[in-house]
């Protein structure tokens, strides 16, 4: 072994590689939602009318519509809806300050139509992106009873079962972190929704429907806004693993410079 290399410390080193690694991966996860914004700018806005099932990268915009009467309930409320989202956060300590930390959250959607000018097409939400508006945002206290709504969730769901957790007095928490913030995204029949993804031959679609329908793509965004609006969210999105990427890769080239300089 090199003189030279032998004088490396391996911490940094191993730190460094591994910074590395994340740097990069964090950068290509941003850098694929930017160009994800992109696309969804870019994808050609269609009348359903105007479908055959071999489009790919289509927008489509229009009323969201249930099929057959099928809805899910939303999280907080349980009233019918097509495509739902949650996230379950709690107010902890975080080394010398405090930040909210996901416990739970989850998406799914059942197929619903979208409905434009009085003709519909088949969307099936299984693989889809969600980029919906908060629907509910409720904070939850120690010193407060959950609303029934929040109740009969917390009831059912085993990862945010009610624990006692402590309590508040002033700006001061005694016992565990007791804080908790309960937010619900969903689209509801009759929401404007629009569509990006790719159209597929729907041979068996009911009267009313066009014989296409949109069940996956790159990307595959079912969104309650425009394309500009929800191209923006997506580039928000990709904000965070760009920048922590870039943070990454710094401390990276600061560990990896003495192992660098040794083989240079």
């Amino acid at each position: 072994m090199p003189a030279a290399l032998s004088t490396i410390d391996p911490v940094p080193t191993v730190i460094g590689a591994a910074a590395l690694v994340v740097g990069l991966a964090s950068l290509a996860y941003g850098a694929a939602g930017g160009r994800d914004a992109v696309r969804i700018l870019r994808a050609t806005a269609t009348d359903p009318r105007g479908l055959d099932g071999t489009e790919r990268r289509v927008r489509i915009t229009g009323r969201a519509a249930a099929v057959d009467g099928e809805t899910l309930p939303s999280p907080f409320g349980g009233d019918p809806c097509l495509c739902v989202g949650y996230d379950v956060s709690e107010f902890r300590s975080q080394g010398k300050g405090q930040s909210w930390v996901t416990i739970d959250g989850g998406e799914a959607g059942v197929p619903f139509r979208v409905e434009d000018g009085g003709t519909g097409v088949r969307v099936d939400p299984a693989a889809a992106t969600f980029s919906f508006d908060v629907d509910a945002k409720i904070k939850v206290d120690a010193d407060e009873e959950p609303p029934e709504r929040v109740r009969e969730f917390v009831d059912t769901v085993d990862e945010v079962e009610s624990t006692e957790t402590g309590y508040e007095v002033g700006p001061l928490t005694i016992g565990d972190d007791p804080r908790r913030r309960y937010l619900q995204r969903v689209l509801r029949p009759g929401d404007e929704v629009t569509v990006v993804g790719d159209a597929a031959a729907f041979p068996d679609a009911p009267v009313g429907e066009v014989k296409s329908r949109i069940a996956d793509g790159s990307p595959f965004v079912v969104s309650d806004a425009g394309a500009r609006r929800t191209a923006l969210r997506q580039m928000g999105r990709s904000a965070v693993p760009v920048v922590f990427g870039a943070v990454a890769l710094a401390v990276a080239g600061v560990a990896l410079s003495p192992a660098l300089a040794a083989l240079a």
